[in-house]
């Protein structure tokens, strides 16, 4: 087996830069947005288009390639490669200078660049070096390259490339492409996630030791998956006696959220503001999308007492203290700052599992005990709504920086020091009201009634002080969040949940027809609590 890849838009993606230098060009405008086929076709359709075309791409291959970023998950496909001993080359169709580019620089030494610098040749990683990567000044040089190499399978982003007349019989095809079109010549992927799944299976331990290693210097010493985690995989992982969680994200064509990113930035400033029941954050690979943090010893919380609670209204209450700029962070995942966000957020939540879920019994709960519980919300709360955040965003004043998913399913309990939080790649700035009602309608929270009045009672102390409207809003929203809830436990029927639990469980053996009966019994209880929840509010 020998696979062989494209680089240009396979390994390099340069979706960003072409933009940026057919703006500076005077090509497009500055809100001009759409990938490098639409980009193309609109600087095609000026006068001398064709020459500004290469000029572009002469520009972006050469003198900006550095500003090209390295294609989503292309790294851990090669780990993949790099522990199962399968062999890889690069065979590229590039000149070795742009078309009129008067300063000369070449192209292929900027691309071997900008590779060594993102670790593409470091043998304790990756299976290449130099002499695995090959460039043809022509389609024709390059396909008899693949065949001269003995190529198993090539991945490219360019169909042309298979439909040489001399592309080699016997190589497995895939197209690396966004669009929908299909082939019985090749296999068409928009993704390295399912590249990788499609030609190496699942990951495996030796795979996930080998990224620890990427952050610790060295394979650990003990290595150990964390069970129960929802979207990520995480390990317990020790060296050298100091003990660190190791936290695997989603590949961001499962999830496109930056919660790397969000993550080891806000632990970062937490603690830097002296919040220290949450993890420390100590390493990070936004490539290899992995992060490296201190190790909280503690239990799960397992019957929920008023110490527990008192814990987190006084994490809400140092969140509630912070002074920051709001540039420092973004909204928080799923943010839901006015009373129409909110519902569109459901609505669009409700039309995407009517349309993937393809269910009998899922359909027959969303007709005859969602929807007519959605209507009467709507009827009855959303009028309700303060008119300052009914149509408009919440200000700035009035917002809160959120874990957006707070609660006792991401805590720890430790000893003679109360609880410690955990996962924050959601955190962003967000209107208060759904950290509470999230905290509130949670279905692993199992709160009892009087735990969750206290629960509303003080942390609308909290907030009432400098939002007159909280009280007000938090009532008109509240049943909204727990349809919101409803829909979420739901996601088991859209198809990128199975891609997630693979993820998360280094599994096919995921029996998926279980796991949504489960959530859909769990949807229909909270539906009965939302129910008695409107009931007792009549």
């Amino acid at each position: 087996m020998l696979i062989g890849l494209d680089f240009d838009n396979t390994i390099a993606d340069y979706s960003l830069v072409f933009q940026k230098v057919a703006y500076k060009h005077g090509l497009v405008s500055k809100s001009w947005s759409g990938d490098k086929k639409e980009l193309k076709k609109t600087i095609l359709n000026k006068s001398g288009g064709e020459e500004s075309w290469m000029r572009v791409q002469g520009k972006v291959y050469g003198e900006f390639m550095h500003q090209a970023i390295v294609m989503s998950g292309i790294m851990n496909f090669l780990i993949h490669c790099k522990v199962k001993s399968i062999p890889v080359c690069i065979v590229s169709h590039k000149t070795q200078y742009g078309h009129y580019e008067s300063k000369k620089i070449s192209l292929r030494e900027e691309a071997k660049r900008w590779m060594k610098k993102k670790g593409f040749f470091d043998e304790n990683f990756m299976p290449l070096s130099k002499d695995d990567v090959y460039f043809s000044e022509t389609r024709e040089g390059k396909v008899r390259k693949i065949s001269e190499l003995g190529c198993t399978h090539f991945i490219d982003d360019l169909k042309e490339v298979f439909q040489e007349p001399k592309f080699p019989r016997g190589v497995k095809k895939i197209l690396f492409t966004s669009g929908k079109e299909g082939s019985a010549r090749y296999l068409t992927c928009d993704n390295w996630y399912d590249i990788k799944y499609t030609l190496l299976g699942n990951d495996d331990q030796e795979v996930d030791k080998l990224l620890a290693k990427s952050l610790l210097g060295d394979f650990p010493d003990s290595f150990k998956q964390i069970k129960g985690r929802g979207n990520s995989r995480v390990y317990k992982v020790t060296k050298k006696k100091k003990k660190f969680a190791l936290k695997i994200y989603p590949n961001k064509h499962l999830d496109e959220r930056p919660r790397l990113k969000t993550e080891f930035s806000s632990l970062a400033f937490l603690h830097k503001n002296s919040i220290l029941n949450v993890p420390k954050p100590v390493s990070k690979d936004i490539n290899l999308n992995i992060g490296l943090y201190s190790w909280i010893e503690g239990k799960t919380v397992e019957d929920t007492s008023k110490n527990h609670l008192d814990d987190c209204i006084d994490f809400v209450k140092l969140l509630n203290s912070l002074e920051t700029q709001e540039e420092e962070f973004d909204l928080a995942s799923q943010a839901c700052l006015s009373g129409v966000e909110l519902r569109r957020q459901i609505r669009k939540r409700l039309e995407k599992l009517i349309s993937e879920g393809k269910d009998k019994n899922l359909n027959l709960f969303l007709v005859k005990s969602f929807s007519p519980l959605l209507k009467q919300i709507e009827q009855k709360y959303f009028k309700k709504w303060p008119l300052s955040s009914k149509d408009t965003d919440l200000i700035k004043e009035k917002r809160i920086l959120s874990p957006s998913d707070f609660g006792f399913h991401n805590a720890l309990l430790r000893k003679n020091k109360g609880l410690c939080f955990l996962d924050f790649d959601y955190f962003g700035w967000d209107d208060p009201v759904k950290l509470v009602s999230d905290f509130y309608w949670h279905p692993a929270m199992d709160l009892t009634n009087k735990q969750r009045n206290y629960w509303i009672e003080a942390t609308e102390k909290i907030f009432m002080e400098k939002d007159k409207d909280f009280n007000q809003r938090l009532m008109a929203s509240m049943p909204f969040y727990g349809l919101r809830w409803i829909l979420i436990i739901l996601n088991e029927f859209l198809d990128n949940s199975l891609k997630i639990r693979r993820h998360v469980r280094l599994s096919t053996e995921y029996n998926s027809n279980s796991a949504k009966r489960v959530q859909l019994k769990k949807a229909t209880k909270l539906c009965f609590s939302l129910e008695k929840f409107i009931k007792q509010d009549s």
